[in-house]
């Protein structure tokens, strides 16, 4: 497995959802929700996976008509698809921007979508009910990483109210979850509907001091651009993480399984934070 660093691989996983979303230009279908969320079509099209995972979300994290709640890895709103129309207020961010107005188009009327990074809330303490990042913590190369998203989430939620990181990969687990991904490959790979690959995403970096003044002087004509390749890599973790940061936290945690219907049940599981 690739070592990368933080940039690298928060760069290549924005390029990943950024390049996707952008083949999307109308009103998304639920294929293409799917398709920019990384997610197999053939499989979270279902009507009743879909309905089982959206009971199980709601229940989780106790919402009603009332509860204001704020996803963290929003992507083009497949999850918002499901949550909004059941709370009174909804808000997504994500890391990259195209994927939200892909998700705005939506149109769902109690919903908000903002381009942030999880580490850095621009929302007051105690604003919400509950927050959550559901598979997006399979994202995290390092355990940290994700460690510090959880206490922002912490932060801005109300005491009592719920945190739930959902759907980690179980370490313990990874051979079944690997058969599984191929029996899945297997049965349905065939099947995708052809999309345009995938190219490199040139972003704008930020210059240090130096290679400002190089820029200025022509001597580093290409210093501010770069070339992204898209890249999504599924990370797994122990639960005794977990455990281990609600201690440190001092908060309520419990580790329970995914909805029951998703293939991958057993071999993954949710971590539900209580703040204070």
């Amino acid at each position: 497995m690739t070592t990368m660093t933080d940039g690298d691989w928060q760069e290549k996983l924005e390029a990943f959802f950024e390049l996707r979303a952008r083949q999307i230009s109308e009103k998304p279908t639920l294929d293409d929700l799917c398709y920019v969320a990384g997610r197999n079509p053939f499989l979270w099209t279902d009507e009743d996976l879909l309905s089982d995972l959206k009971s199980h979300i709601l229940s989780l994290m106790q919402l009603d008509q009332n509860s204001k709640v704020l996803e963290v890895g929003c992507a083009a709103g497949l999850l918002a698809l499901l949550v909004a129309p059941n709370v009174g207020k909804y808000v997504g961010v994500d890391l990259a921007e195209t994927p939200l107005g892909v998700a705005r188009r939506l149109e769902l009327h109690n919903a908000d979508f903002h381009q942030a990074t999880g580490e850095n809330l621009q929302f007051g303490d105690r604003e919400f009910d509950a927050a959550f990042c559901y598979d997006v913590f399979s994202n995290f190369p390092k355990f940290r990483t994700g460690e510090r998203i959880i206490r922002e989430m912490l932060r801005i939620v109300r005491p009592g109210g719920r945190v739930l990181v959902g759907s980690v990969p179980d370490r313990s687990k990874l051979e079944q979850s690997q058969q599984i991904a191929a029996q899945l490959a297997a049965g349905f790979g065939a099947q995708l509907a052809a999309r345009p690959p995938l190219e490199t995403m040139v972003k704008q970096r930020k210059l240090n001091s130096l290679a400002k003044v190089a820029t200025y002087l022509g001597f580093s004509k290409d210093a501010v651009t770069a070339q992204v390749k898209p890249e999504i890599v599924s990370y797994d973790f122990l639960k005794e993480d977990f455990i281990d940061l609600g201690k440190r936290l001092r908060v309520e945690t419990e580790i329970v399984d995914i909805h029951p219907r998703n293939p991958y049940f057993g071999t993954r599981f949710n971590v539900i934070f209580v703040a204070k």
